[in-house]
């Protein structure tokens, strides 16, 4: 926005400040000023950025207001023409679209020779070729912010109405530019032809020249919404546009004529020589009546945001009616109740609204800077967080990198899941409005984007890729462990490749993948201070020899294994991955807090047996044998080794049991008498025996 200051001092005296010291105050405002320009004659320019939500600021009068408030002087009123003309203008005028709430249309005789009031060239600008009404149509537009439109009378056939489009258009505007209107759009139309595109640009076909002798002019509040959307569409920024996007005044639109017959010297019908303008008839149409909008204010509301306990309620109250708001009723000592001003109806609806007006007219310097005591309040962590304080350590230290994918894929990334699970498909949840086919379906397992972040890293050279999540999937079927309805946490792991990577030399099995990979699972249970247990399972996107069920206490949690060998085809895998996903709502209720045992100064003592066991069966089933003997004083049993000889038909497997007294040294020969009970327990239950050597 252009702001001359020989315009503004018009409307208000101008402390004696310089150009630079009126900037602080206009920034201050609200009204940043982007630069400050000296002119011939000693008049200044300022070029102001204005805000989106204030077209009340796109004008003289508008910053005329902001400065009185700040500077407790009044504004004054510009000089008006005492009325208008009672008849109506020549040609039928109709409004046909609720999107223009008030529509004025002023007919006047003004040829070329018509002599405007001096004052609308400001900043020494000159008196151009153009018509001279248009010239006083610039000025009030600069002046009091409400945009005019000057029509050739006689290139109006028949009527003026005001429709909205419901089909796109094509006009040719005032600078000859061939342009699009969209459907939806305002228009200004005569009997035959469009005139206007309302409140962006007027049209070649009814614009004034140097022979008009008869003009209309229009004056109108639209629809702000619509003015942009159709400025944005034509790729327009008009500076009629600029001030309609931003809310008119609609009580301005019959003033504003008025201010400009004023400007234009007009008669009102006795033509006094012929430089003056001769207005010819008048039109008004109204739509709705205008909110009368009150906000209540309350005192302490604004002291509290200010930092000034003191600052007076009359000084509020006539800071507020220099922006134009009026007292409704009697003001208390702690609230009063404001009328809003047509011209704010656009963007203040509450009291904070208004508090920002008291705040910006009094000025940021004024607020009592005090630093608060700071005492802050650390949250509690919510049960997912400290799960993942508790699982993440393990799961780095064994090597695996934490990773985030999307929550999205097609139906043709899970036909192969589909196909081995009937009824897969059709649990998921669609989006209805996807922007593309890749993010039609939210995720109702993580697996397959575990699965091809393993694959990525395989393809571009990694050697070892061990990878965990925590994800949320989505589903019809509501999990009971979780607190939302179609929703669920899951820990996602998976590993592809070798896992020890400096053992260059040495060839890793499937088998033995899949056993280290276990061997993290034992890892995530200490970590959350619970005994786990791998039992068989048949999970149908696994492999069916190389795949197993994790069991915290007696609740199954999820399953592990090799991805399914028709997965990897259909999804031309080039890698084996060892994959899992476990439900992390389970796990979190099943975290226990750690207690340390206390220590004793009593030794220990360990026994190691190894056992032929089948090379299908599964290690934990001896360990959980032998924690179901019961024995007093066995304090711990692991599997610590695992490994086959050639020509053998089982594998050896060796345990560690550790037993210890409270009270005593334990005796080897007690001990030795424990684990004949051991073994032959083992035998009775499982059938194993000690390996042969």
């Amino acid at each position: 926005m252009k702001l001359y200051l020989s315009m503004l001092q018009r409307f208000l005296d101008v402390p004696a400040l310089t150009p630079a010291e009126l900037r602080v105050h206009l920034d201050e405002a609200g009204l940043e000023v982007k630069d400050l320009e000296s002119l011939d004659g000693g008049d200044v320019l300022f070029t102001i950025e204005t805000l989106a939500n204030r077209g009340d600021h796109v004008c003289a009068l508008g910053v005329a207001r902001e400065l009185s408030a700040r500077m407790m002087t009044s504004v004054r009123i510009p000089a008006v023409a005492a009325q208008l003309p009672e008849r109506g203008v020549s040609l039928p005028v109709r409004k046909m679209t609720d999107a223009c709430s008030r529509y004025a249309a002023l007919e006047m005789s003004a040829d070329m020779t018509t002599t405007p009031r001096s004052e609308i060239y400001v900043g020494g600008t000159v008196k151009g070729e153009r018509h001279p009404l248009v010239d006083v149509s610039n000025y009030l537009l600069l002046e009091m912010g409400q945009p005019t439109h000057v029509f050739d009378r006689d290139k109006v056939e028949g009527e003026i109405s005001v429709v909205l489009s419901d089909a796109e258009h094509t006009v040719v505007t005032l600078t000859g530019a061939e342009l699009k209107v969209p459907a939806g759009s305002i228009l200004i139309r005569d009997r035959v032809k469009i005139i206007a595109v309302a409140g962006v640009i007027g049209c070649q076909n009814s614009m004034v020249t140097t022979a008009t002798k008869k003009v209309v002019i229009e004056s109108a509040a639209f629809d702000p919404i619509l003015i942009r959307k159709t400025a944005r569409a034509m790729g327009l920024s008009t500076d009629a546009s600029h001030l309609f996007e931003r809310g008119c005044d609609p009580e301005q639109v019959i003033y504003a004529l008025r201010r400009f017959v004023y400007l234009a010297q007009g008669s009102f019908g006795a033509v006094k020589d012929s430089s003056s303008a001769h207005p010819l008839g008048y039109t008004l149409l109204e739509g709705q009546p205008l909110e009368r909008r009150k906000v209540r204010l309350r005192f302490a509301a604004v002291r509290k945001q200010m930092n000034l306990p003191r600052l007076p309620e009359v000084e509020m109250i006539a800071r507020l009616k220099c922006l134009g708001y009026t007292v409704d009723g009697a003001a208390t000592d702690k609230e009063v109740t404001l009328v809003v001003p047509s011209w704010r109806l656009w963007d203040v609806a509450h009291e904070q609204d208004v508090v920002e007006d008291v705040v910006r007219s009094l000025g940021l310097s004024r607020i009592k800077i005090e630093v608060p005591s700071i005492r802050p309040e650390i949250p509690a962590k919510d049960p997912k967080e400290t799960f993942l304080d508790a699982v993440r350590p393990a799961l780095l230290g064994s090597g695996f990198f934490e990773v985030i994918t999307k929550g999205f894929y097609t139906l043709d990334d899970i036909q192969p899941l589909a196909q081995l699970q009937e009824g897969f498909a059709e649990e998921h949840l669609r989006i209805k409005n996807a922007i593309d086919r890749g993010n039609s379906l939210l995720k109702a397992t993580n697996l397959l984007h575990v699965a091809d972040v393993l694959e990525r890293n395989m393809r571009v050279g990694v050697t070892s890729a061990k990878v965990f999540e925590l994800a949320r999937v989505f589903n019809r079927t509501k999990v009971d462990s979780s607190p939302f309805a179609y929703e669920h946490d899951v820990l996602s792991l998976g590993c592809s490749g070798r896992w020890y990577t400096e053992e260059w030399g040495k060839v890793e099995a499937i088998d033995r993948r899949v056993l280290l990979f276990k061997g993290v699972l034992v890892a995530l249970g200490r970590a959350l201070n619970v005994p786990v247990a791998l039992v068989a399972s048949k999970h149908p996107w696994l492999h069916p020899g190389y795949q197993a069920e994790l069991k915290v206490g007696n609740t199954k949690v999820g399953c592990f294994g090799l991805l399914h060998p028709s997965i990897k085809a259909e999804r031309k895998y080039r890698f084996d991955h060892i994959v899992a996903e476990f439900n992390a709502h389970q796990l979190m209720g099943a975290k226990r807090d750690f207690t340390p045992l206390a220590v004793s100064d009593l030794p220990s003592i360990r026994r190691d047996i190894t056992l032929g066991v089948g090379k299908r069966d599964w290690s934990q089933q001896v360990i959980s044998c032998i924690n179901g003997m019961k024995l007093e004083h066995l304090r711990d049993v692991s599997c610590v080794d695992s490994f086959e000889k050639d020509g053998e038909e089982f594998r050896r497997l060796t345990y560690r049991l550790t037993f210890q007294h409270k009270e005593r040294s334990l005796e080897h020969s007690e001990v030795d008498g424990w684990m004949e009970g051991v073994l032959l327990g083992i035998k009775a239950k499982l059938g194993f025996e000690l390996a042969p050597a």
